[in-house]
């Protein structure tokens, strides 16, 4: 049961990112979109958007199911670590884009260290450092505009 529930997880986090895909990138450049029809309520690219949304849900609430799945067949929290690194990492990474560097390098890291089993404070106070000398570097140095 628990390769099943394996499986399931591969299965749906690709579908999670098909469908984010196809949302952020292919609709917007295959349906061509007017300076009229973008001020519309509903507009060409509506129901893509709507049923790619859908597809996303649908495509959570299947890796979230087989994730319990999983858990509930190995019965143990440790062999989840991995997944959840790999959902943090995306989080991240969505943060990244979304938010920014700062506020995304201030909130996800500090999880991580936590989820991997990091209990001492010194290590986030290196991580922290580490992040300004980085952010430093990249923004005074390098000259390349952080947000």
């Amino acid at each position: 049961n628990a390769k099943k529930a394996r499986g399931d997880i591969i299965l749906y986090g690709i579908f999670t990112v098909v469908g984010v895909i196809f949302y952020k990138w292919i609709i917007p450049t295959q349906i061509y979109m007017s300076k009229t029809a973008s001020a519309e309520p509903f507009s060409p690219d509506t129901f893509p958007n709507a049923v790619t949304i859908l597809f996303i849900l649908a495509s959570l609430a299947g890796l979230i199911l087989a994730i319990y799945h999983y858990c509930k067949a190995v019965k143990t929290v440790g062999l989840l670590i991995p997944f959840i690194i790999f959902a943090l990492i995306l989080v991240y990474a969505v943060l990244f884009i979304q938010i920014g560097f700062i506020p995304a390098t201030v909130i996800v890291p500090p999880v991580i260290l936590f989820a991997v089993g990091c209990r001492k404070w010194s290590y986030y106070g290196i991580y922290y450092a580490f992040a300004a000398v980085m952010y430093l570097l990249f923004r005074y140095v390098l000259l390349v505009p952080i947000r």
